[in-house]
């Protein structure tokens, strides 16, 4: 009886061991989980590949350290009018705008400020460009509606359009001297990373004369690609690309042009308007960058660029012009305000039909 006893507590001892195992084991794997999601997901900054270092000392990178400020020419007249265009829904702009416009308004005072709204902006296709009213009005997504004013606006006015998450940091009138039209490309890293492209351009900031046959390229070319599902092919960044790349070897096979041709498209240095990295693609790049070598030399260069330049805290040369926050009102709540762009900027032109 006393054996049996003894036998009895022994297997409650056991039982009360494997009791543990299970959640002790549980507990073990979703600890070691996290320390891999910190290890992979939580550095501020790039890591390459997941195992020795990798010698990045001889790769060169795509766009040079800007050490240099924008080309100009002194004692010329702008060629692109002192203008800026900025646009929204209607004239109650969102708190988290306010500082950006008055960035701009503030470091150029000389400048006139036009403002548009979804109003207004049908009002001028109205009277100036009824042929885009069809696009315009059959466009779903406000972003496609935005992406065709501002090729509209700059077309038919000249000056600089720039997306309200943009803030400025100097004064622009050396931009406007030497070129007829400037576009800014995207960092390398978003071309190379997020398209295998070593080049693309943006549409969140440009600056061009009235009239250049680019901008007329860009309006008379959205029809022909409503179709698209994504409005960054349809109007955005991948549209301006293509057309730009189209549009250059039009140029070049017309006749030889230089830079400071009335029909010249001006490509700078990133580093100028576009330097920052999207925030939505961090772990994106962080994964990728893991997995170095199973990149093509499109990618590596990519992360090559990210780890020298960094991608969370990336330093803004002293030459550049805007820093761009890539808020992305088209698919986040934006928070609502009672300020109206007059309260931002009194002497607003907000365009009316006659």
């Amino acid at each position: 009886m006393i054996n049996k006893f003894i036998r009895d507590e022994d297997m409650i001892k056991i039982w009360r061991r494997k009791k543990w195992i299970v959640p002790v084991t549980v507990t073990c794997c979703l600890c070691c989980y996290i320390l891999l999601i910190i290890h992979v997901f939580g550095e501020n900054e790039i890591v390459l590949g997941s195992g020795k270092p990798i010698d990045i000392r001889d790769v060169k990178p795509f766009e040079p350290v800007l050490d240099e400020d924008f080309p100009t020419i002194s004692g010329r007249y702008p060629r692109i009018p002192k203008i800026i265009h900025q646009t929204w829904k209607d004239v109650i702009i969102p708190a988290a705008f306010h500082e950006n416009v008055r960035s701009f308004v503030t470091l150029n005072p000389d400048f006139e400020y036009y403002f548009w709204t979804d109003a207004s902006a049908r009002e001028l296709l109205v009277e100036r460009y009824p042929e885009l009213l069809y696009t315009y009005d059959n466009y779903v997504e406000p972003v496609r509606k935005a992406d065709l004013l501002r090729y509209v606006v700059l077309h038919e006015f000249g000056g600089v359009y720039a997306d309200l998450d943009t803030i400025c940091l100097r004064y622009l009138g050396r931009v406007l001297n030497k070129y007829s039209c400037v576009i800014s490309p995207e960092p390398y890293e978003h071309a190379s990373l997020i398209y295998n492209s070593m080049f693309m351009v943006t549409n969140s900031i440009m600056f061009c004369r009235q009239h250049h046959p680019f901008l007329r390229k860009l309006m008379y070319e959205l029809p022909s690609f409503s179709h698209f599902s994504q409005d960054i092919d349809a109007s955005g960044p991948n549209f301006l690309s293509y057309q730009l790349n189209n549009y250059r070897k039009e140029l070049k096979a017309r006749h030889k042009i230089n830079e400071l041709d009335d029909n010249y498209v001006y490509i700078p240095s990133s580093q100028y308007f576009q330097n920052e990295i999207d925030p939505v693609r961090f772990n994106q790049f962080r994964k990728m960058c893991r997995n170095f070598m199973k990149l093509n030399i499109i990618g590596r260069l990519g992360c090559v660029s990210l780890k020298r330049r960094g991608m969370v805290q990336r330093t803004s040369s002293e030459y550049t012009f805007t820093k761009h926050s890539f808020y992305h009102t088209g698919y986040k709540w934006v928070q609502s305000s009672s300020v109206n762009i007059t309260d931002l900027v009194p002497y607003v032109s907000i365009f009316k039909s006659v």
